[in-house]
C-alpha cells in the first residue's frame, strides 16, 4: 500500500476505535511521514510546534477563562433574569428567554461550552419547574448554544482568522448576521411548538421591574460593547479584548456583583487550562495533518473534482456546506477547520 492510503485508513481505523481526536490526527500524520523517506520527523516536530506558536491563538484561553469567571460570578443569573422580565410574559416565554439569554452571553464567552454550562443549567432547571416537555427544553438549549460560535467573539473565528491570516475584526461583524438569523428561525419554531402545546406565561413586567432587571444586567450587558467596538475601532486586538475581557469579568464578578471570591480565580485557572489543553493539541495534530494533505496535494484534487461537477458558484457553496456538514458530525470544529483550511482557501 502507498503510505498516503495507510495515511487514510490508520485515520478511520482510530476514528472508529474512539481514540481522541488529536491521536487520531497525529498518529496517522506520524506514520505516513516515517514510512515516506523524502520526509523527516524533524521537519515534522518543527510544524507542530509552531502550529499552536501565535500570539492570536491566545485569545482562546482568555476568552475561555472569562466565560468562567462569568458563570461563576452571578452574570449568566442577571442575564437570565434580565430577558425573563423582558419576553418572559409571552407564550411559551421561557424557550424565547432561553434564546435570548443565549445571544447575549454569546457576546461574552464566544463558546457554546461555557453557554451550556453556565446558563444551559439555569434554563433546564426553569423549564422543567414549569413543565415544558424535555424534547423542547433540551432542544432549544442545545441549539441556541451553537450561537456562541458564530456571534462574536467566536473562539472557531478566532482559531480561522489566526490559521488563515483574515482579519477577525471582519469575520466577526460577519457572524453577526448569521447569529441573529438563527435565533430568530429558533423563535419561529417555539412560536408554533408554544402554542400547538399550550406553554405557560408569565405576567407581563410593569417597566420599573423591566428597568430594574436592565440596571442590574448593565454590567454584563455592556461587555459586548466594550469588547467588539474596541475591536473595530482599532484600540486593541482580539487577543487584547480576551485579555480585557478577563479582567473585566473579575471587577463585575468579585466587586460589582460580589458573588464570586477572588481566591477561587486560581481554580478557574486551572479549569479552563484543561479546557484548552484538548483544543491546542487538537490544532497541532490537525496542522500537521493537514501539511501532509498538502504535500500530496490532496486539496488540489478535491478542487479538481468539485470543479469537474459544477463552476456555478452558489452550487459549490451547497456542496462546500454539505461536505461541512457531513464532517462535523464526527470531527470537533478546531480539527475541522484545521484540515479544511488548506483545501478551501486553495
Amino acid at each position: 500500500m502507498e503510505p498516503i492510503q495507510i495515511f487514510f485508513l490508520v485515520f478511520l481505523l482510530l476514528m472508529v476505535i474512539r481514540a481522541p481526536m488529536y491521536l487520531c490526527l497525529l498518529g496517522s500524520s506520524l506514520l505516513y511521514i516515517y514510512l515516506t523517506p523524502q520526509l523527516s520527523m524533524m521537519t515534522a516536530m518543527n510544524r507542530m510546534m509552531n502550529a499552536p506558536n501565535s500570539f492570536t491563538l491566545l485569545a482562546v484561553p482568555f476568552f475561555i477563562l472569562a466565560g468562567q469567571v462569568m458563570n461563576n460570578g452571578g452574570v449568566t443569573d442577571r442575564i437570565f433574569g434580565f430577558a425573563k422580565k423582558m419576553i418572559g410574559h409571552w407564550r411559551g416565554g421561557l424557550a424565547y428567554v432561553n434564546v435570548l439569554s443565549s445571544l447575549i452571553f454569546s457576546g461574552i464567552s464566544g463558546s457554546a461550552l461555557a453557554d451550556v454550562g453556565g446558563l444551559g443549567l439555569i434554563e433546564i432547571k426553569a423549564m422543567r419547574d414549569e413543565n415544558y416537555d424535555d424534547d423542547l427544553t433540551l432542544g432549544v438549549t442545545g441549539a441556541s448554544s451553537t450561537v456562541g460560535p458564530i456571534i462574536p467573539p467566536s473562539i472557531p473565528f478566532v482559531i480561522y482568522g489566526a490559521m488563515a491570516n483574515v482579519s477577525i475584526g471582519a469575520l466577526f461583524m460577519a457572524g453577526m448576521g448569521p447569529g441573529i438569523v438563527l435565533c430568530l428561525v429558533l423563535c419561529g419554531y417555539i412560536y408554533i411548538i408554544a402554542h400547538k402545546r399550550n406553554y405557560p406565561k408569565h405576567e407581563k413586567s410593569c417597566p420599573g421591574e423591566k428597568w430594574r432587571a436592565f440596571i442590574d444586567a448593565l454590567p454584563a450587558l455592556m461587555f459586548p460593547a466594550i469588547m467588539l467596538g474596541g475591536i473595530w475601532t482599532g484600540w486593541f486586538t482580539p487577543t487584547e479584548s480576551a485579555m480585557f475581557s478577563v479582567v473585566y469579568g473579575i471587577v463585575v464578578s468579585c466587586f460589582v456583583y460580589k458573588e464570586l471570591d477572588i481566591k477561587r480565580l486560581p481554580s478557574l485557572a486551572v479549569i479552563t487550562v484543561k479546557q484548552v489543553g484538548p483544543s491546542i493539541a487538537v490544532v497541532v495534530g490537525a496542522s500537521l495533518f493537514a501539511w501532509v494533505m498538502t504535500y500530496e496535494q490532496i486539496d488540489k484534487v478535491v478542487v479538481s473534482l468539485i470543479l469537474s461537477i459544477t463552476s456555478n458558484k452558489y452550487v459549490i457553496l451547497l456542496m462546500i456546506n454539505i461536505i461541512l456538514l457531513i464532517l462535523g458530525m464526527f470531527i470537533e470544529v478546531v480539527a475541522a477547520i484545521m484540515i479544511m483550511l488548506p483545501i478551501l482557501t486553495l
